[in-house]
């Protein structure tokens, strides 16, 4: 490091000791304080803000997924890859959910966003996979199309 630096460095500490003198330190650590006092106060509401922005976001994606979710499931259920128990046990879980915790539940809510997101995740899987069975659901339909073993 340059002497340049550091002779700056000392410079300014004796000009603030020098304004402190004349200026008296008592109102230059209230003003300090009085300033540290605000921004931990805008802090603390920007966060408090922030919050209640977030509870919102995860209230609305939890009601979006589980709308996603009963979409995907008719439409599984239309091309018979689901199954109505997973679509009523889920929609029955989601509904508990809510209804157990209320508007306010902060962890209901976010509850019920993973419960939905894992059955829309899952209904997702059930539509983009192949199908299991054969056309006329015989059982032995193979992915690849054969109806038969592989030799």
């Amino acid at each position: 490091m340059s002497r340049n630096i550091v002779v700056l460095v000392w410079f300014g500490g004796v000009v603030l000791a020098l304004v402190l003198y004349l200026i008296g330190s008592g109102p230059f650590l209230n003003a300090i304080l009085a300033a540290l006092a605000r921004a931990e106060w805008m802090i603390a509401n920007g966060i408090t803000y922030l919050f209640a922005q977030t509870f919102d976001l995860v209230r609305s994606a939890a009601i979006a997924l589980f709308v996603v979710f009963l979409v995907l499931g008719a439409l599984a259920k239309q091309r018979g890859v689901g199954r109505g128990s997973g679509l009523v046990g889920l929609s029955l879980l989601f509904v508990v959910l809510i209804a157990v915790g209320g508007y306010q539940s902060r962890f209901c809510w976010l509850a019920a966003l993973l419960v939905a997101g894992a059955g829309a995740v899952g209904m997702t899987q059930r539509l983009l996979g192949p199908p299991l069975h054969g056309p006329w659901r015989t059982g032995n339909y193979r992915r690849g199309g054969e109806s038969s073993p592989r030799p």
